[in-house]
């Protein structure tokens, strides 16, 4: 890649134009962690060029400002001064290596010997060039490659050192003698050679020692709190709503707090925001409670401080020993659905729902509180059902409920058999017409992360309907999963089947060994009789 003469970050490689621009290394992280930013213009024509590239000038700057107005400090500000000329050469090297690896994959070795001898003479000038520019006595330019490489390196690091301060020579001359290691290494790469270094600040113990002064530098600056949560989401791999509302916990308190250094939070910042959340108003002018606070604002923030504490990014968690204290709620009725709320839902799903609604919901309405009062589901995981997780198993008439369809809390699939009166009432009939997801249309879906399920919002939607109907006082999806148990113990399911029905973890040890066949799964169910509805009222 060439630069175009007279014009600062435009670059030419094959006859098309290219906006290239260094990113200084304070703000790299607002840049993906690039060290560059590469754009193609798409036009070999140079004065085209010079107005696309206008846009993604600005795009860079405005990036590059807002960056440095941040009062976080994990983005370091940008103090213009003198680098140290060990600095000098880390960057030198940090760039050299850069340009080699660009070589392994942009350079490709010659087709013949002939291609092969031009290209070492290019490679053979390039190298005298570059030392007669270096040598005094011969009174010649430095080659403007060169101070652009240096021009860049400044721009890169954001250092402030003008061309009459004497360690811009300097920074020239190591400048100069990497563009000579380069092409020494890419010429011996093309005659088969070995590769050696011919000076010894290029050394490959020259580059383990800047890794060891660059971990010191990483272990002596500040550590980003979200920058920790996203490594630890990574590693973990959390249902996305998890990612999405424990993300958005960890950017609120870095708000609250005013940075984003893990390093600096102290035991009393964690105490003030646990304040101002028990008693400041939130958006929609309610209060939170301290079940919210505990297991959702502080639990987010410790998983997050705790993760750094495990891999050695921090020394402590001060949010370990905070605690969300409040007297006990005070328990008016059942977390169930009683026997007449669950009739009343069921009752309303055979009522002809609303023009307006679309297919799906109107789907949704007629069976997913059947599946639920059935199976004790989540109402989630029975919205994500596809009609391919319908299916026979060994005579069995059965539903796969599997984190392939969807998010799912113990990302464990299970199959668990379908109620007879659910069979005669026709849902596999009408299974059986369909394709694809059950309950809504993917093609519907407004874009958005993993953590903007589809099924998240049928189960929003059954929850408004049952509200609707008169049920209060008791969670409307949420209460088919008590109302499960509590028939569970009423006509004496076996606890340890009823609990793979309804996808609760296993016990004890001993619990996890064997598999639990739908057969089995049948034979439980078939204990909670058949819903009638003709007993309402």
């Amino acid at each position: 890649m060439e630069r175009v003469k007279d014009h600062r970050y435009l670059y030419r490689r094959e006859g098309f134009l290219y906006f290239r621009r260094g990113v200084p290394q304070d703000a790299r992280a607002a840049f993906g962690g690039r060290h560059e930013v590469w754009v193609a213009l798409e036009t070999g024509d140079v004065r085209e060029a010079r107005h696309l590239m206008v846009k993604h000038l600005a795009e860079f700057d405005n990036c590059l400002s807002t960056v440095r107005r941040t009062k976080s400090p994990v983005a370091v500000q940008k103090q213009s001064r003198v680098p140290l000329r060990i600095e000098i050469e880390e960057a030198v090297r940090e760039v050299l290596a850069e340009r080699l690896a660009r070589a392994r994959t942009d350079y490709f070795m010659p087709e013949d010997r002939a291609a092969g001898r031009e290209l070492v003479a290019i490679l053979t000038h390039q190298e005298s060039m570059i030392a007669r520019g270096l040598d005094l006595e011969a009174n010649a330019e430095v080659p403007l490659a060169t101070e652009w490489a240096a021009a860049a390196i400044i721009e890169r690091y954001g250092w402030e050192l003008p061309t009459s301060h004497p360690d811009y020579w300097f920074l020239l001359q190591f400048v100069a003698q990497s563009q000579k290691e380069a092409v020494q290494q890419q010429r011996a790469a093309i005659n088969g050679s070995p590769l050696q270094t011919s000076d010894d600040r290029f050394s490959r113990e020259q580059y383990q020692s800047d890794q060891e002064r660059r971990r010191a530098r990483e272990n002596n600056g500040p550590v980003s709190l979200i920058g920790l949560f996203d490594d630890y989401a990574k590693e973990r791999k959390p249902a996305p709503a998890t990612v999405k509302a424990y993300r958005r916990q960890v950017a609120a308190f870095v708000a609250f707090i005013g940075h984003d250094d893990a390093k600096q939070i102290q035991f009393a910042d964690v105490v003030a925001w646990k304040q101002h959340l028990l008693t400041v108003p939130n958006a929609k002018g309610t209060v939170r409670t301290a079940k919210t606070v505990g297991e959702t604002y502080l639990s987010a923030l410790k998983t997050a401080l705790k993760w750094g504490v495990e891999n050695a990014k921090l020394k402590s968690n001060p949010a370990e020993q905070v605690r969300v204290r409040a007297p006990r709620p005070l328990k008016l009725r059942s977390k169930s659905l009683s026997d007449s709320e669950a009739l009343t839902i069921l009752r309303a799903t055979l009522t002809a729902p609303p023009a307006r609604l679309s297919a799906e919901r109107a789907f949704a309405r007629r069976w997913v509180p059947w599946l639920c009062a059935y199976t004790g589901r989540r109402v989630d995981e029975m919205a994500q059902l596809r009609a391919e997780d319908v299916q026979k198993r060994d005579g069995v008439w059965a539903v796969r409920i599997t984190p392939e369809a969807g998010g799912q809390k113990n990302n464990e699939a299970r199959i668990v058999a379908l109620h007879p009166h659910l069979i005669e009432q026709g849902f596999v009939s009408e299974v059986s017409k369909r394709t694809g997801s059950l309950f809504y249309d993917p093609s519907r879906h407004r874009g958005g992360g993993d953590g903007n399920r589809q099924s998240k919002k049928v189960g929003q939607h059954l929850a408004e309907w049952v509200r609707d109907l008169g049920i209060v006082g008791v969670a409307p999806n949420h209460g088919w999963r008590h109302r499960f148990k509590t028939l569970a113990k009423r006509h004496r399911l076996d606890p340890t089947i009823a609990d793979y029905i309804q996808g609760h973890a296993p016990r004890t040890e001993g619990e996890h060994y064997g598999d639990i066949e739908p057969s089995v799964t049948l034979a439980e169910i078939e204990r909670l009789p058949a819903y009638k509805l003709s007993t309402i009222g």
